[in-house]
């Protein structure tokens, strides 16, 4: 880059471009003070494994705005992401670091590069009983779930995803809710230099209170998050035509024009209008025998997903809960049957994703 640095860089590496240990500058000129009185022989690098260029880093106190650092005049440095929540994923390691000798869990944190850079998940891998949980951060299809998915449980004994703010997609969410019952969801907050997560397990009817990770626990069935229950299975279900007694499949009921008996293998029919069992992967997609206000709902989420990854907590959060209500009315919508279609009774159903589109929209604006 040619002249000063002026990008606002809140986050660096301790020691050593190579160096994992994460710092969130305090962005009061105070607290930076406190901060160099306490350790003025730290140094800081715009690590590689923040994606950065690697080149050391000066902290620049500020009295007229947030203090911030930056990089040496004329530098050259393609980071993507440098505001506060650009080192969760070195916190996050840190923090399972700490947690597994807490815990007495001889287990291992490793970074994944899904792509997009080295903060895309964490897998933490519990040595010895193959037991496994992914800390997703990148958002995905739920295409490349699947895809995801399948490739870590051919080694796992028990695998279980945490999705970050934005990671995860609504099909993925009724998927998950068709088979634990809930989906894991983590955050962070900032406290001092450091970023603390917490966890929580969400349902189609509420949530249990955000945890720090020390009240989780490992054990034989995989992560348990307090107060959550939990339908375990360890791979995913097979899903296989029901059989009369004579062995010829039953008539099905027919699925009104547009609408998708289930968007969550496992929840319902997911048999087309025709009685035709589409292929494996085929039903948790949407595609031409999706509803048009599926497909809009699915498309605003995916938007507002993108929108809201970098925007400040309070609307993170409310894109978080918007994406589980529409994961939860895509379900209820798929159950439709086109007796509710003639009868009437899909009107409310309807009127509630025309609503949902609405606030979605609405969210997408005041974040654009």
């Amino acid at each position: 880059m040619a002249g000063p640095d002026r990008r606002l860089v809140q986050t660096a590496v301790i020691g050593s471009a190579a160096s994992g240990l994460g710092i969130v500058l305090p962005q009061e000129a105070d607290e930076l003070r406190r901060l160099r009185r306490r350790h003025p022989t730290y140094t800081y690098w715009c690590g590689t494994q923040l994606g950065g260029c690697g080149s050391k880093l000066s902290d620049r106190l500020c009295a007229d705005k947030v203090c911030h650092f930056a990089h040496a005049p004329n530098a050259s440095c393609r980071r993507r992401a440098n505001g506060v929540n650009s080192a969760d994923h070195l916190f996050i390691k840190q923090g399972l670091a700490r947690w597994a000798r807490g815990s007495g869990v001889d287990a291992r944190a490793v970074l994944r590069d899904l792509g997009s850079g080295p903060g895309d998940a964490v897998d933490f891998r519990v040595r010895g009983s193959r037991q496994r949980v992914r800390f997703q951060f990148r958002r995905l299809t739920h295409p490349e779930w699947c895809s995801a998915g399948e490739e870590l449980e051919r080694d796992a004994a028990s695998l279980d995803w945490v999705f970050g703010p934005g990671s995860v997609h609504p099909e993925t969410v009724a998927e998950m809710y068709g088979r634990f019952g809930h989906v894991l969801r983590f955050r962070f907050g900032t406290e001092g230099v450091t970023r603390r997560i917490r966890i929580r397990a969400e349902e189609a009817s509420g949530s249990t209170d955000w945890v720090p990770l020390d009240a989780c626990a490992m054990t034989p069935e995989g992560l348990r998050v307090p107060g959550a229950e939990r339908r375990r299975r360890t791979s995913r279900p097979a899903v296989a035509p029901p059989t009369a007694p004579d062995g010829t499949a039953p008539a099905r009921a027919p699925v009104a024009p547009g609408a998708q008996a289930s968007l969550a293998p496992g929840r319902g029919s997911s048999a087309d209008a025709s009685g035709r069992r589409p292929a494996a992967g085929a039903a948790r997609r949407p595609g031409p025998g999706a509803g048009p206000l599926v497909r809009k709902v699915q498309r605003l989420v995916a938007e507002l997903n993108v929108l809201a990854a970098p925007a400040e907590a309070g609307l993170r959060t409310k894109a978080e809960r918007l994406d589980s209500e529409a994961a939860a009315w895509a379900v209820r919508y798929g159950r439709l049957t086109s007796a509710d279609f003639w009868s009437g009774r899909a009107t409310k159903v309807a009127a509630q994703g025309e609503s949902l589109a609405g606030r979605l929209e609405k969210l997408a604006q005041d974040l654009g």
